[in-house]
């Protein structure tokens, strides 16, 4: 039993090391091996499922990501990280589990509120659901707790630019700079906004010429009005009805007479 238990740490111990260095298919191939054991230490068995699959997330195979996250809640329903897990996993799905993804990132957040990564992902998710109060609390909350965190100030800008908030986006761009006057990472941010402000000025601009060129090139119609007759003094319009004529008869052709009678010679 004791080899078992040197080998497992062994075999643990090797595939951290190999998912650190990013050797993922190496890890992988480890972290297989230890899931395949039939008797495994809980915490041991409850990590290799968490690291398959954060292995398999990055390399987008979520639906079997999942299906080792699910072990992993199984063993530990009370992790918040398990669960945004889960709901990465579930969003990054093409075949659209977003709603479930939301309820996972939700219970993340009731566990443990103060994870800026968890309120920035769930912060636009929730804004592209439609559920803009809840969307932006996460997303202030994020720059509030990761106020230099340029990846939580930057899921704001978007988030408010989605919903119209210009103005409050600048704001809060402007504000980040100012507390980090010297990083390149914000002035960044602030110049891509600019960027973006002035191309989406310029192709309205473009737009609106493109609708007025098409204005002045559609036919022009004149506002033709009917006559309007005028009343007769009677008040009543005479029509005259006549009986049907009968057709002409036909025209017989006639026999040409010379002008002047011949006479014998």
């Amino acid at each position: 039993m004791s080899k078992t238990l040197n080998l497992v740490d062994c075999l643990l111990a090797r595939g951290r090391n190999l998912q650190q260095l990013g050797r993922e298919q190496d890890a992988l191939s480890v972290f297989e091996r230890l899931a395949g054991f039939r008797h495994l230490p809980p915490q041991v068995a409850e990590e290799t499922q968490v690291r398959l699959a954060e292995i398999l997330l990055e390399r987008g195979e979520c639906q079997a990501a999942r299906r080792h996250l699910a072990a992993a809640l199984v063993k530990k329903p009370t992790s918040a990280r398990y669960h945004l897990l889960m709901a990465q996993a579930l969003e990054a799905d093409q075949k659209g589990y977003d709603r479930r993804a939301l309820e996972h990132y939700r219970m993340s957040l009731h566990l443990d509120g103060d994870q800026p990564e968890c309120l920035g992902e769930a912060g636009m998710l929730a804004l592209q659901l439609g559920k803009v109060v809840e969307g932006l609390k996460w997303l202030r909350r994020a720059v509030e707790l990761a106020p230099d965190d340029p990846e939580a100030v930057s899921r704001l800008v978007e988030g408010l630019q989605q919903i119209g908030r210009p103005e409050e986006a600048r704001l809060t761009l402007r504000a980040a700079l100012f507390r980090n006057p010297h990083d390149g990472r914000f002035r960044k941010l602030w110049n891509d906004f600019h960027f973006h402000e002035l191309r989406g000025e310029q192709e309205s601009e473009r737009q609106a010429r493109y609708d007025a060129d098409l204005d002045k090139e559609k036919p022009i119609l004149l506002p033709f009005l009917r006559p309007v007759s005028e009343p007769s003094q009677t008040g009543s319009k005479r029509v005259r009805r006549d009986p049907a004529a009968p057709l002409p008869a036909p025209h017989l052709p006639r026999r040409g007479r010379l002008p002047y009678p011949r006479r014998a010679q």
